[in-house]
């Protein structure tokens, strides 16, 4: 991923205001949005997440506190996120966390050097690797509907 320096977007009297960390969570927070936009233009729903409708409508219907994009389905007119049932989804955390957080826990590094690397709380970095390990066992061994006799 092509990561921008945030002092091309800031105003020099603004740059010198900053220290280096709010000018690293800057840059970090352009290349969040720059990645949402891509995968906006890219993204495809084959049904509907909230009434199941096949092929649904979609229209944007503007945007969550963190900058995601709502979609809204002409069938049933309900909102959602663009990453509904996705890894990220209900998440405050960055992409580039997630990212992160991936990359520790396949080299086997432990909860406290995660969360030191990503800069979050021990407890995030749980709940995070935990959802993420979940997200795997559920794409590996999907439920398989019973047959009721």
């Amino acid at each position: 991923m092509n990561t921008i320096n945030s002092s091309n977007f800031l105003l020099p009297n603004i740059a010198d205001k900053l220290c280096s960390y709010q000018k690293e969570r800057v840059s970090l927070m352009i290349n969040d949005f720059i990645e949402i936009n891509k995968q906006m233009d890219s993204y495809h729903f084959e049904y509907c997440p909230k009434c199941g409708a096949y092929h649904p409508v979609l229209v944007k219907a503007g945007k969550t506190k963190a900058g995601k994009q709502m979609l809204k389905c002409n069938a049933c007119n309900k909102r959602f996120v663009c990453d509904h049932g996705q890894l990220t989804f209900y998440s405050h955390q960055s992409q580039a966390k997630w990212n992160d957080l991936i990359i520790q826990t396949q080299n086997g590094n432990s909860i406290l050097k995660t969360a030191a690397k990503i800069n979050v709380n021990e407890f995030t970095a749980f709940r995070m690797r935990h959802k993420y390990l979940h997200f795997i066992e559920v794409m590996e061994y999907p439920i398989q509907a019973y047959e009721r006799d």
